[in-house]
């Protein structure tokens, strides 16, 4: 009976670990023919995927004014930051758009605030530099905490060249730090970018964040 037994039990595993193995197979399945290419995220807002070209399939909603197409409304800026003609090359958001953020060394622009999900997002632009190549541009989040005080985070410190490029994501923390899980699901941040360094002369334009991160 023993030896009965064992041969049994082999194909019982075997048996089990081949439905799970399926099963596993058919959720991946399920999750990426539900995953949209466009709707809406957590904060109502349309979800597109703009940098589907660089190999990005996932969804972004577009940050209030993030084309500067209505100037600096919406924005704060010191040091000199202006809106200047000259949209990126690739019109992704617009093909209409004219416009982008310039920052001379040591100016700082802070976007408009954008409502995001619980789940850690991405944000991404474009961005060039057609000054010394040494300057950095500086990118930080700012939150709200749920005791009430504000709070700033560096998520990103970018090179750039001469031409039109998108950032790599930079992922965000700020959702993690505001526990958006006390205020509905949701909380809103803004972006901060600050030119550090001599000689610099950075452009940015097309801010979008991935409220979902991956969805």
């Amino acid at each position: 009976m023993r030896l009965l037994r064992r041969p049994l039990a082999g194909r019982l595993r075997h048996l089990v670990s081949a439905i799970v193995v399926l099963c596993v197979f058919a959720a991946g399945g399920s999750a990426l023919a539900a995953t949209p290419k466009s709707g809406l995220d957590p904060c109502g807002d349309t979800l597109t995927q703009p940098f589907l070209p660089w190999l990005d399939p996932l969804n972004y909603a577009f940050a209030p004014n993030g084309g500067l197409e209505n100037g600096l409304t919406g924005w704060s800026s010191t040091g000199g930051a202006r809106v200047v003609a000259g949209n990126e090359n690739y019109a992704v958001h617009a093909v209409g758009d004219a416009f982008s953020l310039s920052l001379p060394p040591s100016a700082s622009a802070t976007a408009p605030p954008i409502c995001i999900g619980t789940l850690t997002p991405t944000a991404r632009f474009f961005v060039r530099n057609t000054g010394a190549p040494l300057s950095t541009l500086r990118v930080d989040v700012l939150y709200t905490t749920v005791l009430g005080p504000r709070g700033s985070a560096l998520i990103g410190l970018l090179v750039g060249s001469g031409s039109w490029q998108p950032t790599l994501p930079l992922p965000v923390f700020a959702n993690v730090l505001g526990l958006p899980l006390l205020t509905g699901g949701t909380t809103n941040i803004a972006l901060r970018f600050t030119a550090q360094g001599a000689g610099g002369s950075w452009q940015i334009d097309d801010v979008y964040v991935d409220p979902y991160k991956g969805t």
